[in-house]
């Protein structure tokens, strides 16, 4: 432990008996063998650390290993600040620069005793200042450095945000009053007087640092979008997490006005229209990363629901090696970024990661002889070396008309962030014909589906058997938290709701994570792409042409061994890297048409009576019809036998 003074002043205590060196409490413990510990000794004399410290830098021992340790050799309590609700009042009895300096925290208040958590409760000098500061009688308990940083904080920035919001609601409780509230419910635009007012309390500093304190809160939980939500009562705050909301905090009703109209000032929106949607941008510098927020504003019930999409600029370029791919899916997409004509599709819904994919994709392609342009809306992440035009439709910039003018640009690859009517699929269509490579996205469930959606937006099949090179499919599913990932036993229902066959999973090992401090206590941390790649043969290519539906190009895909996204989560699953139970969230069970077959492992259609792989037959007779069935039936749809009591 860096900051507890294991040496000369422990011995000075009054007990009678000598107290241990950490390195022996250390070693009794089983923590530390006699060899580290010989080797730790003459590396601390050689880098002037102590013991704790180098320990800890080398990952040795862990902090919070050592600190406990060390609390029953120095005789003080030990307090893991991880597990303790903390009382953000009690920041007002040390002052925040104090309490860094001294690393510690206040922990309780009893009377006149402030037990305050201490890295060094040893240091009587810092004992004397804080008891001084405090006004009161300081007990020392012992917690570790990192903990007490992190506690520091939390309570210190809750302080703040509280006091923001206690001089936000005592400046504006006069202005509210009841008449006030009925009048402005039946105006629907804000008068002179009421908008300058509104604009002088967004630049009062409690509004700037709540403002600020959402936005960096924001940037370091990694959170893809803000929500603030008006209630009936409050205004609520949520984050977007690894694709799942998570409440931030709540604040009085009466924050909301000042809170959205800071909101729209630093978006450039007017904040005299409550009445229609708005859109507008933030770019921030938040610890020295330039970040990016989409704004977007909407009118509801109980006032301006509000929406940022979070943009981290510093962010490096994703590439295709570092997106999680399985080696066969990884050699797939690498041949799609060899060709030079055609168009590559990667679908999937809103947040599945459709544009990193294409990102990653042109990350691959660019080079100095290749003259690379894309039209987005909006433009997420500046490529250092590619032409990028964002979508401005009030301006009469579409993705059609940007496309058009693109084509006469003299490209090579062109992007188009998405083909969202006739138009651009057209006009994409023309430039994969004229010897282009054309990357874009669609909104589609699975990979056969994108092509009966072009079909249907009115693209001729010939030109779609000819021009689609391939077709990505693919969700985000969240990968196990590595701080807390334990194994574990698959839960039957959520076997049963995959359709997988308990028996082929007997010799696999699960594992999840049980949920702590890191992870939000929720069990994940961070997200990977599972993916179905149609890459179409000259049999899809004859199919496509002759009319096929999107059921018979979806069992020559699974012929031709594409691997599904149900199969891809699956593997990741088995390696460790997700669960089943997030697989069955991700994945639409209810038009699921595939099966697993219990011998070989294979992805078969669900109504095959026999696999095409292993010749297993996957289904069985009624013993009263003997109409063939399912193998998973529990009863017979011709008869209403049950299944259990047929032969």
């Amino acid at each position: 432990m860096s900051d507890v003074r294991e040496t000369a002043r422990a011995e000075e205590t009054t007990s009678p008996k000598r107290r241990r060196k950490l390195g022996e409490v250390l070693v009794e413990a089983g923590l530390l063998s006699q060899e580290q510990l010989a080797t730790a000794l003459e590396e601390c004399t050689k880098a002037g650390k102590r013991l704790g410290e180098y320990l800890v830098d080398q990952e040795i021992v862990s902090e919070h290993d050592i600190a406990w340790r060390l609390s029953h050799q120095l005789g003080y309590l030990f307090v893991d600040l991880t597990k303790e609700e903390l009382n953000p009042e009690l920041s007002s009895t040390i002052p925040e620069p104090i309490a860094k300096r001294y690393q510690s925290v206040p922990f309780k208040l009893d009377g006149k005793s402030l037990t305050v958590a201490m890295a060094d409760p040893l240091d009587f000098e810092a004992i004397r200042d804080l008891s001084f500061v405090s006004g009161c009688t300081v007990k020392p308990v012992l917690a570790g450095r990192t903990a007490i940083r992190e506690a520091t904080e939390k309570i210190y920035l809750k302080q703040e945000a509280a006091a923001a919001l206690d001089r936000i609601v005592s400046d504006n409780t006069e202005e509210f009053s009841e008449d006030l509230l009925e009048v402005l419910a039946a105006e629907a635009m804000p008068s002179a007087a009421e908008l300058q007012s509104l604009e002088e309390a967004t630049r009062q500093a409690p509004v700037v640092r709540l403002c600020n304190m959402i936005l960096t809160q924001a940037v370091r939980a990694r959170v893809s979008d803000i929500h603030i939500e008006p209630t009936k009562k409050d205004t609520l705050i949520r984050f977007r997490v690894d694709g799942l909301l998570r409440e931030n905090m709540r604040l009085p009703k009466v924050v909301h006005s000042s809170l959205v109209s800071r909101l729209k000032i630093l978006a450039m929106m007017d904040i005299a229209e409550r009445r229609i949607p708005q859109d507008g941008a933030i770019r921030v510098k938040i610890e020295k990363r330039a970040v990016d927020f989409r704004v977007s504003s909407l009118p509801t019930l109980h006032g301006e629901k509000m929406v940022l999409r979070v943009t981290d600029q510093t962010k490096a370029l994703p590439k295709l090696d570092s997106l999680g791919l399985s080696e066969k899916t990884y050699e797939t997409i690498k041949s799609f970024t060899h060709r030079h004509k055609g168009i590559i599709l990667v679908t999937g819904p809103t947040g599945s990661g459709k544009t990193s994919t294409l990102y990653a994709i042109i990350n691959t392609i660019r080079s100095p002889t290749t003259n690379l342009l894309t039209v987005e809306d909006p433009v997420e992440s500046n490529i250092e070396g590619i032409n990028q035009t964002q979508v401005n439709a009030d301006a009469g910039l579409t993705f059609a008309s940007a496309l058009r003018a693109i084509l006469r640009q003299d490209p090579d690859v062109v992007l188009v962030g998405e083909i969202r009517d006739l138009e651009t699929a057209e006009i994409a269509i023309r430039a994969a014909m004229t010897g282009h490579l054309v990357l874009s996205t669609l909104h589609t469930n699975d990979a056969p589906s994108a092509i009966t959606r072009l079909i249907n937006a009115g693209i001729p099949r010939y030109l779609v058997a000819s021009l689609v090179e391939g077709v990505v499919a693919q969700r985000l599913v969240r990968t196990i938290c590595p701080h807390c990932k334990e194994k574990t036993t698959p839960d039957p229902a959520t076997l049963r709701a995959l359709r997988i066959p308990p028996e082929t999973l007997a010799n696999v090992q699960f594992y999840a994570g049980k949920g702590c401090k890191e992870c939000g206590k929720t069990g994940y941390s961070g997200r990977v792409a599972i993916m179905e790649i149609l890459d179409p043969t000259a049999r899809m290519r004859e199919m496509i042409s002759a009319e096929a539906t999107e059921q018979e190009l979806r069992l020559e895909a699974l012929a031709a061994k594409m691997t599904t996204l149900g199969e891809d989560g699956l593997n990741k699953a088995k390696a460790g890297v997700t669960t089943l139970e997030e697989l069955l969230r991700v994945i639409d069970v209810s038009s699921k048409t595939e099966s697993i077959c219990p011998t070989c492992a294979k992805v078969v259609q669900y109504d095959f009576l026999v696999c095409p792989f292993c010749e297993t037959v996957l289904s069985r007779n009624c013993g009263s019809c003997k109409r063939a069935l399912q193998m998973e039936w529990k009863m017979c749809p011709y008869c209403s036998t049950r299944v259990e009591t047929a032969p």
